[in-house]
């Protein structure tokens, strides 16, 4: 027996037997439509004489009715053959299935439908009315999740829309200047363009073989900081999960429009993302591959640790004692989880990741790697001496031994320790390679804190705050936000937001103050709002330093001591001076200035910087 596609002309001796086929007059319609292409005969092989069908037994859709085709079919249609009785009953010959009709043509009997009382039995229960209705049923609800199915791929597709709409890849970049960023950002920039899968896009974090930060809590901070400081972009091709959504989902929307497929509400950005799914892009260049080259070839320019500040090269010394850090604290998870230990306890974490850090500033990766060996190795002999004791209380054993340990590898310098090299399945995490290997140009697992901060070159001289003008890469707007940005502790981002609010105070308060006071207090008043709007999504230190930046769109003109400029660099002037302490022009104060290039600047006490700067700003305004 042969399936083809297409007819056969050739019947060869067996046309008598060609069955007719006669549909139920009762049956339901689709029956009969699958049984009578269940029964189509194309003819016979001429050279087998076996029957060739029209279709093939598994391409014939029994919509539900049951998995028997044959039996589907014989509650549809009779295939008689004519001529022939029944051996049995000796009525028309109907067949059974093409198995009996090939039987037929080899010359064995066959008995007819009815006479099979297997058969009839299928029939019947095919056509049982209480199996119909719940066949109705489920075609109904088959139809429906159809339906839904249809809705929910055209909402993704709503969304893939949108975000392909909202994050355009445009190349070449209308900007050509790169970014400054703190030196951990661009430590982490410089990660994600040399370790991860694919670069271009770079692939979603989530998916890496191996992690970007040895402290996985701080990946997402990371991301969205370089995003905010535009060295990277989202890529459109981010899966739509990446980003957050006004419906939440599509059973959300569903939810919210009743069930009513119609009426679902279309998909809306928020804006907000999930850094560890989306990908990232390199902006700024010709194209995706060589705008990740020059952001590479910037980035190396600009950790070159012979072209750092004094204030830079802290913070890469201080990147450097986090990361080493947080890789021994990685190490430590790991050893508890392949010893079969419960992990840290919260309240304990806290002491651990206080030693880890002492000890990293002092002792190399490798030696560090040494002591949360022993202390781990101790806390599974003592799981194997005291199998009754919780085994939360061993975990603790182990960071009591690592706290004590540590602190005896800080006081006392001449104890050797053997260091560990590299720990199979437990290699660096890429932030730390971009920062040894390419950065500092050493092992992560051999150097350590003391050898960096030696082998670190002399320190270049950061410009005076009256010179920034003369710097080639950006206005004293742009200098004073850049220096800002990288020095997070040297400055109080509240001290913006307070003077601000003198501004707008002094408007309300006095109704008779000249124009020029209204105008300065009205634009403040608009940087205030725009604080307190950016402040809770970005926090207080960058949503100063957009307010800041925000002050380069303020053009009102306004006259001080006889010189004309806008009122944003009224406003920017006043806080730059509160921000840096130079006071005394102000204050009339005789003290000595505080220049941005100081290594180590001693700001007043909050409570004092909030009076000084009430009263330098009240000052101005009334001149």
């Amino acid at each position: 027996m042969s399936d083809l596609s297409g007819p056969q002309s050739a019947l060869g001796d067996f046309s008598d037997l060609i069955p007719e086929v006669i549909p139920d007059g009762e049956a339901d319609p689709e029956l009969v439509t699958i049984g009578e292409r269940y029964w189509a005969l194309a003819g016979f092989d001429p050279q087998l004489g076996t029957p060739v069908w029209c279709e093939k037994v598994k391409d014939i859709d029994t919509a539900g009715w049951g998995h028997q085709i044959y039996a589907v079919a014989a509650a549809g249609v009779r295939a008689v053959v004519p001529g022939r009785s029944c051996p049995r009953c000796a009525g028309p010959l109907s067949l059974t299935s093409r198995t009996a009709f090939q039987q037929l043509c080899d010359g064995q009997d066959s008995v007819c439908v009815e006479c099979t009382e297997s058969l009839m039995s299928a029939v019947r229960i095919i056509v049982d009315p209480a199996r119909k209705a719940k066949r109705e049923a489920a075609k109904a609800k088959a139809q429906e999740r159809q339906v839904r199915d249809g809705t929910h791929a055209a909402w993704r597709q709503a969304q893939q829309a949108a975000v392909a709409q909202h994050y355009v890849v445009a190349f070449p970049s209308a900007r050509s200047e790169l970014p400054v960023a703190p030196v951990r950002a661009m430590i982490g920039a410089l990660a994600l363009l040399r370790y991860a899968p694919s670069a271009s896009p770079i692939a979603e974090v989530s998916g890496w073989p191996e992690p970007l930060c040895p402290d996985s809590d701080k990946v997402s901070e990371l991301l969205g900081e370089l995003v905010r400081a535009s060295l990277l972009k989202i890529h459109p091709t981010s899966p739509v999960n990446a980003f957050v959504w006004v419906p939440e989902s599509f059973d959300e929307a569903l939810r919210e429009a009743g069930g009513d497929l119609n009426a679902v509400a279309a998909p809306q950005l928020t804006g907000s993302f999930y850094p560890m799914m989306a990908r990232y892009y390199a902006p700024i260049g010709t194209s995706l591959g060589t705008a990740a080259e020059q952001l590479d070839a910037h980035l190396c320019g600009a950790l070159d640790p012979a072209g750092m500040t004094a204030g830079q090269q802290d913070d890469l010394l201080a990147t450097a004692r986090e990361l080493i850090a947080e890789e021994a604290l990685r190490y430590f998870t790991n050893r508890l989880d392949e010893l079969y230990l419960p992990a840290v306890p919260d309240n304990h974490s806290a002491r651990l990741t206080e030693a880890a850090h002492k000890v990293a500033e002092h002792r190399p990766l490798g030696e560090i790697y040494n002591l949360v060996w022993r202390a781990t190795r101790a806390a599974a002999e003592a799981a194997q001496k005291n199998p009754r004791a919780p085994r939360t209380h061993m975990s603790t054993h182990a960071i009591n031994r690592f706290e004590a340990d540590a602190q005896r590898a800080v006081a006392d310098p001449g104890w050797e320790l053997k260091p560990f090299a590299a720990i199979h399945g437990h290699g660096p995490a890429a932030m730390t390679r971009a920062l040894f290997y390419n950065v500092l140009d050493t092992n992560p697992i051999e150097a350590s804190l003391p050898d960096i901060r030696n082998a670190l070159p002399e320190a270049v001289t950061e410009p005076r705050r009256e010179d920034a003008a003369s710097i080639d890469y950006g206005d004293e707007l742009a200098v004073t936000i850049t220096w800002l940005q990288g020095h997070p502790d040297a400055w109080d981002p509240h001290l913006v937001p307070a003077a601000l609010g003198v501004l707008e105070e002094r408007r309300e308060d006095t109704p008779e103050w000249h124009f020029e006071g209204k105008i300065l207090a009205r634009d403040a008043a608009k940087l205030n709002r725009l604080y307190e709007r950016l402040a809770p999504a970005l926090g207080a230190k960058d949503a100063a330093l957009a307010v800041l930046g925000a002050t380069g769109m303020l053009v009102h003109p306004v006259t001080s001591n006889r010189v004309s400029l806008t009122s944003g660099e009224w406003i920017f002037d006043k806080l730059s001076i509160l921000l840096f302490g130079d006071l005394d022009e102000e204050t009339g104060g005789g003290g000595e200035t505080a220049q941005r290039g100081d290594a180590a600047p001693h700001p007043p006490s909050a409570e004092a910087c909030y009076g000084i700067a009430f009263t330098a700003v009240i000052n101005h305004l009334i001149q």
